[in-house]
């Protein structure tokens, strides 16, 4: 089973490039057809414009991708996305943005690595409300379900119910924008769902379903993995002869370059099917052909190990002449004006090196230092909201009740107070209607309590300014014609 959601996995690569039609418009039937050609072709040509260089990083991607060489793929598909973006081009970016997660999905280990790709691509879906893209996301989250669940089938089975809700989901938008090809992708992926589960009839039903939306494109890759995924089926119930029967009608169907990987799978069933019948002859037929199909893919891989190992022998063999002492000082003595040259570069840029950060150090300790005094002053700012909010109260006080209480709890109304004055450390409080109230206590308290028409305008008086008639020289003249001494400087 783990083979067949390989096969799964590995279909998303083979169709997503033609479920965009902006984007199908850029790819090169070459670079499916001929990877290899296209990239030693591509490789002498310069682009002329941004979006030819965006084309062309696109093609050498899906090249790169085809021949299983998903690092340099990926390279060119993130290339190409930028390009696009450069140019305005969102709704093509987003759309190689599934073609890199695809392409990171294809790989055995790929949950190492994040989904941020599908998640810009899906983000992007959702916000334009595409019912297409929709349907591509939500079947990409349910086959990364399907593929959690199989690594960890004991623990985790609500993964698998999880999957079967996703492909549904991404049923239901691709019903909204009919397109069979996403289709015959997401009935196979439920196809898996219930061969999982052990329903092979159910398995099947799924299956010819998706066969029914793969011939409607003429897709040859998701009807070649159809008849490989039911015989798969009738293998797994040893069933041998009906599960040849299928797998000889994917035999003939014509795959492109990168397909010959899909058929391997298909010829090592055969071989294990007619070893299982023990039909030797047929047996080491198709053990050959997968043999010599498992010899190329593994000399291709074979040839970049040997690369890798032969650049690796000359490192080491650089560093053991580098490692002689003697050799070094040889070298250093005829060319010492160059190493002076490097030693100084090395020491400007260490220098360089440290007085950016001293220069970053700086900045960062200015920013504490700011944040701190920001701190200090909201707490300033805090402190004088409070003490405002409650002189605002006592005023608020005031005005409600209309009086203040005295030290020796004489009652005093405000409206009929006229004055205040100071004597010593005594306070005489003067009203309209001539009574006199003598109490101890400083001018400063009683102003805190005296709402804003009391004014101090002298050092020694306090006086409520509606009861003033008039302004005289150094005196306010109030109503019943008292003079009130005012401070030369003070203003009303």
């Amino acid at each position: 089973m783990q083979k067949l959601l390989l096969l799964v996995a590995a279909c998303c690569l083979l169709t997503t490039s033609l479920t965009a039609q902006e984007l199908k418009k850029y790819a090169e039937p070459l670079a499916s057809q001929s990877p290899k050609k296209y990239i030693n072709e591509a490789l002498q040509k310069n682009p002329a414009t941004t979006i030819e260089a965006a084309g062309f990083f696109y093609n050498l991607g899906l090249s790169y991708s085809y021949l299983n060489q998903e690092e340099k793929a990926v390279e060119y598909l993130i290339k190409s996305k930028k390009l696009f973006e450069k140019k305005g081009m969102t709704s093509v970016a987003k759309d190689i943005s599934l073609e890199i997660h695809c392409v990171i999905a294809s790989q055995e280990h790929y949950n190492k690595y994040s989904d941020n790709f599908l998640s810009e691509f899906y983000n992007y879906a959702k916000q334009n409300e595409s019912a297409h893209r929709l349907a591509l996301a939500y079947n990409e989250f349910g086959k990364m379900d399907l593929d959690e669940w199989q690594k960890d089938s004991i623990s985790n089975p609500v993964k698998l119910n999880h999957s079967e809700k996703m492909f549904k989901t991404a049923l239901q938008f691709n019903n909204k924008d009919s397109k069979p090809g996403t289709a015959a992708k997401i009935y196979h992926n439920l196809f898996a769902v219930y061969l999982f589960r052990g329903e092979l009839e159910k398995a099947r039903k799924y299956q010819d379903t998706a066969f029914v939306f793969a011939k409607k494109e003429n897709n040859a890759e998701e009807i070649f993995t159809g008849n490989y995924s039911v015989g798969l089926t009738y293998f797994y119930e040893e069933n041998y002869v009906t599960a040849i029967s299928w797998f000889k009608q994917a035999e003939p169907i014509k795959l492109a370059y990168y397909g010959q990987k899909y058929r391997r799978l298909l010829y090592k069933k055969m071989m294990e099917s007619y070893d299982a019948l023990n039909d030797q002859p047929n047996r080491r037929k198709y053990q050959k052909l997968y043999l010599d199909l498992e010899a190329k893919i593994n000399d291709e891989q074979q040839n970049i190990a040997i690369h890798e190992t032969e650049q690796k022998y000359n490192v080491q063999e650089k560093d053991k002449k580098i490692s002689s002492l003697q050799e070094f000082k040889d070298k250093f003595y005829k060319n010492r004006l160059i190493f002076g040259v490097l030693l100084f570069l090395v020491f400007l840029l260490a220098l360089y090196s440290f007085v950016r950060w001293k220069k970053v150090d700086y900045y960062k300790k200015k920013l504490q230092t700011e944040k701190l005094q920001v701190q200090e002053e909201k707490q300033v700012i805090e402190e004088v909201h409070l003490k405002t909010v409650e002189e605002l109260e006592k005023v608020k006080k005031i005005v409600t009740e209309g009086h203040i209480i005295l030290k020796d709890n004489t009652k005093v109304y405000l409206a009929d107070l006229m004055y205040v004055k100071a004597e010593d450390h005594y306070l005489n409080l003067y009203s309209k209607d001539g009574k006199k109230h003598f109490v101890r206590g400083k001018i400063s308290d009683i102003l805190n309590e005296l709402p804003p028409n009391f004014l101090k305008c002298h050092r020694s008086y306090i006086v409520n300014t509606n009861y003033i008639n008039t302004y005289g020289k150094g005196a306010a003249i109030l109503k019943n014609k008292e003079k009130i001494p005012v401070s030369r400087n003070f203003k009303f």
